[in-house]
């Protein structure tokens, strides 16, 4: 009850700015905002109405949005499953951050919302939200720089990120994805990058009903009893008197238990089967434990050097040239760093590119790329998450843990050549469009291409509209205009925001993906999507 009563005193307390009335003056106008979303989740096969506060503060360089929502059942009782435990307080933290990443120092924790090195030739557009408010992540990010000193001398500056702080402390103790990029110099740039997902099979760690078993693999994510289905028929091998769907009923051989008495007393008792058969010849379908998968995990990284030379730089005109180079690698848990020969590292570049900006109205790039085999540009891309670790059922027997990068191998890519382009178009501040299109052949014509499209109209552009966005990506794949068929690596969204007046705005949040749920490597579009929808009521003060 003391429980209950201070979930409700703290959202009573952030609420409190919205008894303000509008036409007194606060000094808050540009300081405070707030989300407001009322929806229906299900909680351990429970239907919970969800109500959430989503609350904004800003004070000059420092901002802060938090998360909180009540679950409330059919009985009216507030659910305390994320107010019992301290991450689940780290999750009530949407981010707080301080500056921009254009300021001297800059520091973000909580949501990251965008992380993109050098182009993208490793990681591009990586966000650790894209699964929110279903899953949240509690990342940070942060960079220092002294480009803007005018007695700086040597100028300097790093990026660095972790994408989720709560991988850490769980049963490996191992982080997930986090990367660094150093620069030095003014005029020409030089910089040094890293990413690394040390543990990928950190994906694995969620167990709704604690029995030990990934929910990406249990077959009764809800049911502690239960996590395997050999058969596929609906029911446990736990419960099940015919596991391998063979037509015939198990026994469990016990001292005493002779074939006459089976065949005259238990035998009759199950008319419908062709038979019986001892468990101990049944072969059932083996699934690792959580425990037995963080034992030998694998780790993905890649590195990164570049160079960036200026060749114009004016107030309405810059151009630059550019080169970048990277590897891309695994360690499958039983090899180090050390060991590690030039077979085990894949290479891309982008030997010569060159950008351009034109005022606020346009930028572009055009590259040219050359990539050793199963090399992928943008490996840690926006959706790395969903396409972080899969499984497979290898002879039909065991469920075997894979990474993206297994994923890659498995595609066996070829040496492609090729192009990359990119075009931002911004019309008065009307209307924004972004697109980013690669095209690389090999030399016996296999196709890998990317293509990344998104589309604004920003606030205050349309009478009683605050927002409309909307986005297609779909990365390294042979056809990306195959709408009918997505792959893993198609993401598509949009974003209406309707101006009520007052002050108060309803935002509909639209995405979809899609995930190999069942381990067999094609895409149902119909079963193995990934949807999240929310609608929100916004206040702003």
């Amino acid at each position: 009850m003391k429980k209950t009563f201070l979930i409700v005193i703290t959202l009573l307390l952030f609420m409190m700015p919205l008894a303000v009335q509008a036409e007194e003056d606060t000094g808050l106008s540009s300081m405070f905002e707030t989300g407001f979303g009322i929806g229906a989740v299900s909680i351990d096969g429970e239907l919970y109405n969800q109500i959430a506060f989503r609350p904004t503060f800003t004070i000059g360089k420092l901002s802060m949005g938090l998360d909180l929502a009540v679950y409330i059942n059919a009985e009216g009782r507030i659910s305390t499953h994320n107010w019992d435990e301290f991450k689940d307080y780290l999750n009530m933290l949407y981010f707080f951050s301080w500056a921009t990443k254009y300021d001297p120092f800059y520091i973000r924790v909580g949501g990251l919302d965008e992380v993109t090195f050098v182009n993208g030739i490793s990681i591009d557009r990586y966000t650790n939200m894209l699964e929110y408010p279903v899953k949240k992540r509690f990342g940070t990010e942060f960079g220092f720089s002294n480009k803007h000193k005018e007695d700086r001398g040597i100028a300097m500056s790093f990026y660095g990120f972790i994408a989720d702080w709560t991988e850490i402390g769980g049963v490996s103790s191992m982080p997930g994805l986090l990367g660094g990029r150093f620069a030095i110099g003014g005029f020409l740039e030089i910089g040094l990058s890293a990413v690394a997902d040390l543990n990928p099979f950190n994906a694995f760690e969620d167990d709704l009903d604690g029995d030990g078993y990934a929910d990406l693999m249990d077959m009764f994510p809800m049911n502690e009893n239960f996590h395997v289905d050999t058969d596929g028929d609906g029911v446990a091998d736990a419960a099940d008197v015919d596991d391998d769907g063979n037509n015939k009923w198990e026994f469990t051989p016990v001292p005493g238990l002779t074939p006459e008495i089976i065949e005259t007393y238990i035998n009759p008792m199950f008319p419908t089967f062709d038979g019986y058969e001892s468990k101990d010849t049944v072969e059932t379908l083996y699934m690792p434990t959580i425990d037995t998968l963080m034992t030998q995990h694998p780790a993905v990284f890649s590195a990164s050097a570049d160079i960036t030379i200026p060749i114009i730089r004016s107030s309405g005109f810059s151009m630059e040239i550019y080169s970048v180079g990277a590897i891309l690698g695994y360690l499958d848990g039983h090899t180090s760093v050390m060991e590690l020969t030039a077979d085990d590292v894949f290479l891309g570049t982008s030997p010569v590119g060159i950008g351009f900006t034109v005022s606020n109205f346009l930028t572009a790039k055009l590259e040219y790329r050359w990539a050793q085999e199963n090399f992928q540009y943008g490996f840690f891309d926006r959706n790395y998450d969903l396409n972080r670790v899969y499984f497979v059922q290898e002879d039909g027997q065991s469920f075997v843990a894979k990474t993206k990068y297994d994923q890659l191998l498995s595609t066996n890519l070829p040496q492609l050549q090729g192009f990359y382009g990119a075009i931002g178009i911004n019309i008065a501040n009307f209307f924004t469009l972004d697109c980013n299109y690669m095209n690389m052949v090999s030399k016996v014509g296999d196709v890998l291409q990317t293509f990344q499209i998104e589309a604004a109209v920003p606030k205050g552009t349309i009478p009683l509209v605050s927002e409309i966005t909307a986005y297609y990506h779909r990365n390294n794949d042979p056809n990306p205009w195959d709408f009918k068929h997505p792959s893993e690596r198609t993401i598509m969204g949009a974003t209406l925001g309707m101006d009520l007046g007052g002050g108060v705005s309803i935002v509909y949040n639209y995405m979809l993906t899609y995930r190999d749920m069942n381990g067999d490597s094609v895409i149902d579009p119909k079963e193995e999507n990934v949807t999240i929808m929310n609608v929100e009521t916004g206040f702003n003060f």
